[in-house]
């Protein structure tokens, strides 16, 4: 090759490299544009005041766990969901609160049993499997949703190890259209983790560029799926997302389009498409009020439609930068009305960040109620109960935790705390004891632990593990303080020079009154005349 050609060919490949940087940049200026636009658009009717609910009382919140703890003792889920108590004052609608607990309840075909089929070479059978699923939630009304449900549970999360067991079915069975549907969804959620949780103008490059591929794969298998059966509402629900993330909205909103045909009172598709219309996506607060007008025309076919009034408000709530406490009311107006268990968990953390432990206890009882598998909001409804004096069922719910997983250490810690606020003082040790021994590193669980020593007048380990604290950090205050609590409660010699230790290294801080409160109770311990111990709270 000539020089002057081999130049030409080089300057060429790098127009072209220049030219599809310039696409991509178009493309991320256009969607970061209209993402801007969007906002604008909103900005007025986000800062209109948010609803306003009530708050509970306490005397709400026990008769409420009262029904609740009762409810829990059924055996059956189902039955379980249907006698579980609403919301204090509440009005919500029992039609919808019937239809989501069978919706939350329905029979399910796990990842493990897909996987074990299509190793033994039972595709066929794991056909059927399906397309018994998608005829109940076609024809039983018992039964609404369950297709989609399992779809959800089952392919909703990106692994290495489904990928290949999807490739096997389609092997298996290459004119499977539940096979290519799950293969798309798979590849819907793979393009999901390449794009990231960024917004697009600060995605890089390789990421949309992978995002974009596993889109293009996700729908060549959609689009097979639905030409075998075009009654597989999951394939269109995929669709709308991929539209949502990269194939544009015309994409999505025709996928909406021929879903609700196949089954216009679905609730997952109206749920996906009230989600595209969010103004952060393609559409406007207007639209998302159009959906849910849209939807109430087939709720009386599909109650749990009716659960997407509240779309506006909750999509406000999350956007409004508000105080906890804003926050916590609106939720507690929108929830007047039967939500689901996204939204009931979400309002019961924005109540724990509101300082509300009522709003909590019950919120993230609600959740619990439709998804008891919620492990890190049962971990916290623990401490909710302990809060509430319920400090046996506190202890039970940890403990089956615990059965069902021994290396819990959030099940244990909760049990230790239920076990030290109920006055259990050996329990609490021993859960405290474990914990440290699984992380010995949480200085919380190391605080619970000291106290424990202390409170069992075991001195010597509360001794050791002051001294540790000390050696390991000594610039932290908490081990100068367990050694001085200890040299009061044992008494143990040398409480002066500790006391001078701390006051010389960390009375830096003239306005921290709780501290200078202890360091003058030491000093009263020191001359004779305090009249009793004193917590070292507040200044650690």
């Amino acid at each position: 090759m000539k020089t002057w050609q081999l130049c030409t060919l080089i300057g060429g490949v790098a127009l072209l490299s220049l030219a599809g940087l310039y696409g991509y940049a178009h493309v991320l200026t256009l969607r970061a544009v209209a993402q801007h636009t969007r906002l604008e658009a909103v900005r007025d009717e986000g800062n209109r005041p948010l609803p306003r609910g009530r708050a509970f009382t306490r005397q709400e919140t026990n008769t409420f766990l009262d029904a609740a703890q009762r409810a829990e003792k059924i055996a059956d889920p189902l039955q379980r969901c249907l006698a579980y108590p609403d919301p204090p004052g509440s009005h919500w609608d029992r039609e919808t609160v019937v239809g989501y607990c069978k919706y939350r309840n329905q029979p399910m075909i796990t990842v493990a049993q897909v996987q074990q089929m299509v190793q033994a070479g039972h595709a066929g059978e794991l056909d059927r499997m399906f397309a018994a699923a998608l005829q109940a939630q076609s024809t039983d009304p018992d039964a609404r949703g369950r297709f989609d449900h399992i779809f959800f549970n089952t392919f909703a999360k990106a692994s290495f190890d489904l990928r290949s067991t999807l490739d096997a079915w389609k092997r298996q069975s290459p004119d499977s259209a539940f096979a290519y549907a799950a293969s798309g969804y798979e590849y819907m959620e793979m393009a999901w983790d390449a794009r990231g949780e960024d917004y697009i103008s600060k995605t890089p490059l390789s990421a949309i560029d992978s995002m974009d591929r596993l889109a293009q794969q996700a729908d060549a298998d959609l689009q097979r799926a639905i030409r075998l059966n075009p009654k597989i509402t999951p394939a269109y629900n995929a669709m709308m997302s991929l539209g949502g993330i990269t194939l544009g909205d015309d994409y999505a909103l025709a996928a909406s389009k021929r879903g609700l045909a196949q089954d216009p009172a679905n609730y997952a598709l109206y749920s996906r498409l009230m989600w595209l219309e969010q103004p952060n996506w393609y559409g406007s607060l207007g639209a998302m009020d159009a959906v849910a007008r849209d939807a109430q025309k087939h709720a009386d076919r599909n109650p749990l439609l009716r659960m997407l009034l509240s779309g506006r408000d909750l999509y406000r709530i999350k956007k409004c930068k508000c105080s906890p406490a804003a926050e916590l009311n609106a939720y507690e107006a929108v929830l007047d009305h039967a939500a689901d268990t996204d939204t009931l968990d979400d309002a019961g953390y924005a109540a724990r960040d509101a300082n509300e432990p009522s709003a909590m206890t019950i919120y993230l009882s609600e959740a619990l109620r439709f998804n008891p598998t919620l492990h890190d909001t049962r971990i916290d409804r623990i401490y909710d109960l302990v809060e509430f004096d319920r400090i046996d069922w506190a202890i039970d719910e940890a403990s089956r935790l615990i059965a069902a997983d021994p290396d819990d250490e959030f099940a244990i810690k909760a049990r230790g705390w239920a076990y030290s606020i109920g006055g259990d003082a050996t329990h609490a040790q021993q859960d405290f004891e474990t914990a440290a021994g699984l992380d010995p590193d949480d200085g919380w669980v190391q605080g619970q632990l000291a106290g424990a020593y202390m409170g069992n007048k075991q001195w010597d380990k509360a001794w050791d593990m002051a001294n540790r604290e000390i050696g390991k950090n000594p610039q932290d205050m908490s081990g100068w303080t367990l050694r001085a609590s200890i040299q009061e409660q044992q008494p143990r010699p040398g409480l002066k020079d500790t006391v001078d230790y701390l006051e010389s290294h960390f009375y830096a801080d003239r306005k921290n009154l709780p501290f200078n409160a202890y360091i003058a109770h030491l000093r009263a311990v020191i001359a004779g005349k305090a009249k009793g111990p004193m917590a070292p709270e507040g200044h650690g």
